[in-house]
């Protein structure tokens, strides 16, 4: 985390050097990117940014949960506190896809965390990422068995490792496929793919998943 000198710059200071940094390391793998880039653009000694955090892994996993925050804001904000499982599951997809488009750099970054030269702690991130949306299912699925929406006979462990798989790693499969993109450097790498995806296809999208997931986990009618 950042040390409190970094805290006491300036909001002005302070936002140029998350901006410079989300530029580079949204722009290649985290093993990639330059910490000397980075001061080198943002006007500063790589002294002083050692004041600020301990080192790039430091400033890479402060920029990731800030990314996440947002995310989780965003997504929060777009979901029916009230509505059942598979409607939250459509809002959730419709969510994220929206933030991605309309924070690239956010999505990036997080993306770009998926190095798999990158650090131990790196792995441990993603690793504490997925525990965390494998949580959020599971509470979800449990809500929606007691709803009456979900047969109760479902694996709620198994159901939630499924579905948070298939909404995060298998969603970004189909996506890649759907530009005919094999890696998710190369999507990295072509930016402008990410305007193609229309309001039309995400809403789609989002409703063939949830279609998929009713029919697999929901009550059967009598």
């Amino acid at each position: 985390m950042p040390r409190q000198t970094f805290f006491n710059l300036p909001e002005e200071k302070r936002k140029m050097i998350i901006d410079t940094a989300l530029d580079e390391f949204g722009s290649r793998p985290y093993s990639k990117a330059s910490l000397s880039r980075i001061v080198a653009r943002a006007g500063i000694a790589k002294g002083s940014m050692y004041q600020y955090f301990e080192d790039k892994k430091d400033l890479f996993i402060y920029l990731l949960e800030l990314a996440a925050g947002e995310k989780l804001a965003y997504i929060q904000q777009e979901i029916d506190p009230n509505a059942d499982f598979f409607t939250a599951c459509e809002q959730t997809i419709l969510a994220g896809t929206r933030f991605g488009l309309n924070n690239p750099k956010l999505w990036q970054v997080m993306a770009n965390a998926k190095d798999t030269t990158g650090e131990e702690l790196l792995h441990e991130f993603i690793v504490k990422g997925k525990k965390m949306s494998r949580d959020y299912f599971s509470r979800m699925i449990r809500k929606g068995q007691e709803q009456g929406s979900i047969r109760r006979d479902v694996d709620t462990r198994l159901a939630a490792y499924m579905v948070s798989a298939m909404l995060s790693q298998g969603l970004m499969d189909y996506i890649m496929d759907l530009f005919g993109v094999g890696t998710l450097d190369e999507l990295l790498a072509r930016p402008e793919l990410g305007q193609k995806l229309t309001e039309k296809e995400v809403r789609k999208m989002s409703s063939e998943l949830t279609k998929l997931l009713r029919n697999g986990l929901g009550e059967m009618s009598s």
